[in-house]
């Protein structure tokens, strides 16, 4: 059989765990999976391992992985959070606001700062997968006015 330049010759050293070593004619040692072996190979065999590039399985595969990469970029990569939108603004009519507080669960954990100017206020240790119901609590001149969420 003639050898061409993508056609090895070794010799089977060693058979162990899985695993052979491949003593090749110009002082070459490999490691190789001996479940890739013929049938009946042991120590002393002699092996031919042939080596040639697949272009088209290549091909596929880095087409399977940007199909994929895009697959994820438009599933997660595409779209982010927005802020959220707490409206409408306080109406207060002709009362004078006294407080704002949120309630968290029916508890009172924050006193809104500025209200009337303020956008915003922070709440922690809060858990990603627990339901909570939050209450805003408005009191002024005019009285109290609760609005649950």
């Amino acid at each position: 059989m003639a050898v061409s330049q993508d056609d090895f010759i070794f010799t089977v050293g060693k058979l162990d765990a899985g695993m052979a070593i491949l003593l090749g004619e110009r002082v070459h040692l490999i490691e190789f999976p001996s479940l890739l072996l013929p049938p009946g190979v042991s120590t002393g065999s002699i092996v031919n391992i042939s080596v040639q590039r697949n272009m088209t399985e290549e091909k596929k595969g880095e087409n399977d992985f940007w199909n994929l990469h895009s697959e994820i970029l438009d599933a997660f990569g595409t779209r982010t959070p927005e802020n959220p939108k707490l409206e409408p603004k306080l109406e207060l009519a002709t009362a004078k606001l006294r407080s704002l507080y949120l309630y968290l669960d029916r508890q009172r954990v924050a006193a809104v700062p500025s209200p009337l100017t303020n956008t915003s206020t922070k709440v922690s240790d809060l858990q990603l997968d627990t339901k909570y119901t939050f209450q805003l609590v408005l009191r002024t001149i005019a009285g109290v006015y609760n609005v649950l969420r």
